[in-house]
């Protein structure tokens, strides 16, 4: 009777952890949902809405999202310093709370100026909320047993692209652009409360003690050439995460499906991280990001060379089962090759993602301002993701030189 009483009692116990791990990475989860999906994705359907009510045009729509990117640039550098658990935590939270507040301030200006203050303070806030969020995330998995994985929290992306998608289909005839902004505000205060609810306590941890490796690690040149790689895969992202729905929306055959066209991207991010797992476990982790990096070209050659509907939506599915693998087998790569400290090369990485990020938009959006059309800069894009999958090859080549048995194992090994 009471070796049966206490497999109740462990099982009871079992069932407490896994119902708190649920609630910690749904928290998580919708964290970066606030933080990504709607402080960041919002602004992709708001763009025709914006173009068509108030003028907005292309150079603008770019340098705006620069401008987030700027922030989003800033707040990954300004991480990289952070140390202090209780301190992240807290950051974490404003992070939160700022997404909100500058997505509703949106609805309430049409000064240029105060635009770019607003989106790079959103960019800001977007940096917390995913790094932050997801190495606090990764940091209570440890400190609980868990399996450090964090295939889940980036699901976040797209989830939050599938919301923004489905909202802005329900509101835009109902609503201006600038009440269009509210709700999504809105929509992202309403979301803090189970965060809030769910969030784990950090005060009564201490900091992780971490494991020590004795592994050489992968040489510079390794580095630069995968941070150079990485770079070209955020122009490839960014060009698309921004211009996508208006290039939709100028097409003839096409106009009024943009929030559509969007929602398929967030449909296929949404589960890509756990497919992408899935399929490296199978072939290797450095087989299946090169495949990625090239499926992602593939998306964007199928907008250069082909507008009709089902090319554009092929593209679409294409773009957001591919960049979001690109983002999280390489950060998941870190934690494989660099054990003793992953935040720091991972934070290297997210530098170099976001200056591409400030770059590419500007520029595009330039160049389609010119012309009337985004050609131009999806050559350009498609160019650029080319040398990223050349460097990529070369990375992986200088990688299998590292005399280091653990480093050769992280290329074949998921």
């Amino acid at each position: 009777m009471l070796d049966n009483l206490s497999v109740i009692h462990l099982l009871n116990g079992c069932t407490m952890t896994v119902s708190e791990q649920i609630k910690v990475q749904t928290a998580c989860v919708i964290g970066g949902v606030i933080a990504v999906g709607i402080a960041r994705f919002a602004y992709t359907p708001m763009l025709p809405e914006m173009a068509e009510d108030i003028g907005l045009t292309e150079s603008v729509a770019g340098f705006l999202a620069a401008a987030n990117y700027a922030g989003y640039l800033s707040g990954a550098l300004l991480i990289s310093f952070l140390h202090v658990l209780r301190f992240k935590v807290q950051l974490y939270k404003v992070s939160l709370c700022t997404a909100a507040l500058t997505t509703v301030a949106m609805g309430f200006t049409e000064h240029e100026l105060l635009w770019y203050l607003l989106r790079f303070l959103s960019g800001l806030s977007t940096a917390g909320g995913v790094l932050l969020g997801g190495g606090l995330l990764m940091h209570w998995l440890r400190e609980n047993s868990a399996k450090p994985e964090l295939g889940i929290f980036f699901s976040s992306l797209g989830i939050g692209i599938v919301l923004t998608a489905v909202t802005a289909e329900m509101i835009k005839t109902s609503f201006s652009w600038d009440m269009q902004w509210i709700i999504y505000g809105l929509l992202a205060t309403v979301l803090l409360i189970p965060v809030w609810l769910w969030f784990p306590h950090f005060s009564d941890k201490g900091v992780a003690q971490g494991k020590h490796y004795s592994e050489e690690e992968p040489s510079r040149s390794f580095f630069i050439t995968l941070q150079c790689a990485y770079f070209c895969a955020g122009f490839g992202y960014v060009v698309t995460a921004t211009f996508l729905v208006a290039m939709v929306e100028k097409l003839p055959a096409l106009s009024g499906q943009g929030w559509a066209v969007w929602l398929w991207v967030g449909v296929a991010a949404a589960p890509g991280c756990w497919l992408w797992d899935l399929y490296a476990r199978k072939v290797g982790l450095w087989a299946a990001l090169l495949q990625a990096y090239l499926v992602n070209g593939v998306s964007v050659a199928l907008l250069l060379l082909d507008q009709t509907q089902m090319t554009v939506y092929s593209s679409a599915v294409l773009y957001g089962f591919s960049f979001i693998g690109i983002v999280s087998m390489t950060l998941a790569m870190m934690g494989r090759l660099y054990p003793e400290n992953p935040s720091r090369p991972m934070s290297h990485l997210t530098f170099s993602y976001g200056i591409a990020q400030v770059i590419a938009p500007a520029l595009v959006g330039v160049l389609a301002q010119q012309s009337g059309n985004f050609n131009e800069g999806l050559g350009i894009t498609l160019a650029v993701l080319g040398c990223g999958t050349a460097l990529l090859i070369w990375a992986s080549i200088l990688l299998k030189r590292t005399p280091d048995r653990s480093n050769k194992n992280a290329i074949t090994e998921r």
